[in-house]
Parts: structure tokens; C-alpha cells; sequence
């Protein structure tokens, strides 16, 4: 479901765009330390014509909980949702947030993986991100190239409705 309260289905919906679905949880840092970023690729992408769509994977997060979130870390002009029970999550294959997903037009899944290599373990961070696998991937998949790294191992909170 939007965080406006409407049914949403992203990749049903997509209309033959290439998709970037970010796992996030609310109360997890690192995801909370990404929001900055993940603002930029959103604007700088979304130009381009790529769906950045930022999912809330989190059993029993009610839309104000969500709303309020997502005002507190300027997530606007995104489109936020929720998948509650993870079902989204477990067809994307993801199992942290933050993870992304990317599909591209033909609604097939691309990249999964790290934002970034800013983490190298919970709560250890590089001086100086070195490589930046979601935007090198959202780039290959709008230039029609193959992804180098299709898959990247996410740092971050396990999604429970997952793990559980």
C-alpha cells in the first residue's frame, strides 16, 4: 500500500520503465544514514526515467508511523509504500534494508545489492565510498549494458517478515 493510502503495485505499474525498489526500515540507521543519498539517486534517476521507489518492509508499521518517517527524512517526490508482510521483499530476494532491487523495462530483476560500499559491518563505515553499486547499476540498466556486480552483499538490519 502508498504511504497515500492506495493500493500500489510497482512493478505491475512501472508502464515499461526500469524500477529501483529500495528496502528500508524506519528505526534502522544505516537506512537512515542513506536517506540523503538515496534523495539524490531518486532525483537524479527519476529525470532519466527510472522508477526509484523506497518500500517500508516492516510487520505492523502503520502509513502514520511511515508518513511521519518519511517526512523526517525529506523523503518527497518518492514514492514510498508499504509491504508489511514482505511479500515484495521475498520476490525481490532481499534480506536487509537497506537493499535495493533494480528491474529493468521488461520487469526483470537486475541488480540486488548495497547502495554503496560505505559499510563494511554494522556500525563500521569507510572514510571514502569506492564503489557505488546501485548507480553504476541503474546506469548499465539505462544504457542497455550488463551490470558488472549484479550482486552485492547489503550492510544493514535484517528484515524480519525474512528472516523470521
Amino acid at each position: 500500500m502508498a504511504l497515500d493510502g492506495t493500493l500500489h503495485r510497482p512493478l505491475a505499474e512501472a508502464g515499461g520503465k526500469p524500477v529501483a525498489l529500495v528496502f528500508i526500515a524506519h528505526d534502522c540507521p544505516i537506512c537512515n544514514a542513506y536517506a540523503p543519498e538515496l534523495s539524490r539517486i531518486a532525483k537524479e534517476f527519476g529525470k532519466r526515467g527510472v522508477l526509484v521507489e523506497l518500500v517500508y518492509t516492516e510487520p505492523g508499521l502503520s502509513l502514520h508511523s511511515a508518513r511521519a518517517h518519511a517526512s523526517s527524512y525529506s523523503y518527497t517526490g518518492l514514492k514510498l509504500f508499504l509491504d508489511t508482510k514482505g511479500t515484495l521483499a521475498r520476490t525481490s530476494g532481499v534480506t536487509i534494508t537497506p537493499e535495493a532491487a533494480v528491474y529493468d523495462p521488461s520487469g526483470r530483476l537486475t541488480y540486488r545489492g548495497r547502495i554503496d560500499n560505505q559499510y563494511v559491518s554494522f556500525g563500521k563505515q569507510r572514510a571514502r565510498v569506492t564503489s557505488r553499486d546501485l548507480r553504476a547499476a541503474l546506469e548499465a540498466t539505462l544504457s542497455h549494458r550488463p551490470i558488472a556486480h549484479a550482486r552485492t552483499d547489503a550492510i544493514g538490519c535484517y528484515i524480519s517478515t525474512i528472516s523470521s
